[in-house]
C-alpha cells in the first residue's frame, strides 16, 4: 500500500515538475519575444499654404515651422542594431542613406530629408497620387535572434484636412 502511494506521489511530482517546465519556456519566449524592435515612424502631416510651399510636421514635436526630418522609433522592448535606412526612389534608385549604431526601445532617431525627397513628395501631391513613389529600407539587426531584418515601407500620402487655403495632407509608410 505504501509503495502505491509512494507511485502515485513521484508520478504526481513528475507532472507538476512538466508543468513548471513548461511555464518556464512559455516565459521565457515571451521575454524573448518583448526584446524584439519594432521599428516604425511617428504620424507625419504635409501642409501646402497658399504660397504652394509643402511644409513638413511631425506630430509629437512641439515645432510650428517647417521640419525638414522623419522620427524613426524602435517601439519594441529591444534594441535594435546596426540599422541601415534607405530612402528611395521605387524599388532601386537610392536617394539617400543614414546609418544608425544602436536605437534602444522607447527613443527615436532624426531622419533628416533632402531636396529629391520633398519634390518626390511635391510631384505626388501635384499628380493628386495617393501612392508615392518614395520608398524606405530598413535593415536592422538585434541581439536576440542576431538575424537582419529588412523590412521596405511604401509612402502613401492621404488627404487629411482643407481650410482657410490650407491643404493638410498625411504622409504614412506601409
Amino acid at each position: 500500500m505504501i509503495s502505491i502511494i509512494s507511485a502515485i506521489g513521484s508520478i504526481g511530482t513528475f507532472i507538476m515538475a512538466l508543468f513548471y517546465f513548461v511555464s518556464v519556456s512559455v516565459q521565457l519566449y515571451q521575454m524573448k519575444i518583448s526584446f524584439i524592435p519594432a521599428l516604425a515612424f511617428n504620424q507625419i502631416l504635409l501642409t501646402k499654404d497658399s504660397n504652394q510651399e509643402l511644409h513638413l510636421i511631425n506630430t509629437t514635436s512641439n515645432v510650428t515651422e517647417h521640419e525638414d526630418y522623419l522620427k524613426l522609433y524602435n517601439l519594441g522592448g529591444g534594441a535594435a542594431r546596426k540599422i541601415t535606412i534607405e530612402i528611395l526612389l521605387g524599388e532601386d534608385k537610392v536617394i539617400q542613406t543614414k546609418y544608425v549604431n544602436m536605437l534602444p526601445s522607447k527613443e527615436g532617431y532624426l531622419i533628416p530629408i533632402n531636396k529629391k525627397v520633398f519634390e518626390e513628395l511635391d510631384s505626388t501631391i501635384k499628380n493628386n497620387g495617393y501612392e508615392s513613389n518614395m520608398n524606405i529600407r530598413l535593415k536592422y539587426s538585434h541581439n536576440v535572434s542576431r538575424k537582419e531584418q529588412e523590412i521596405l515601407l511604401k509612402g502613401h500620402i492621404d488627404s487629411f484636412n482643407n481650410y482657410n487655403e490650407k491643404d493638410i495632407y498625411e504622409l504614412q509608410f506601409m
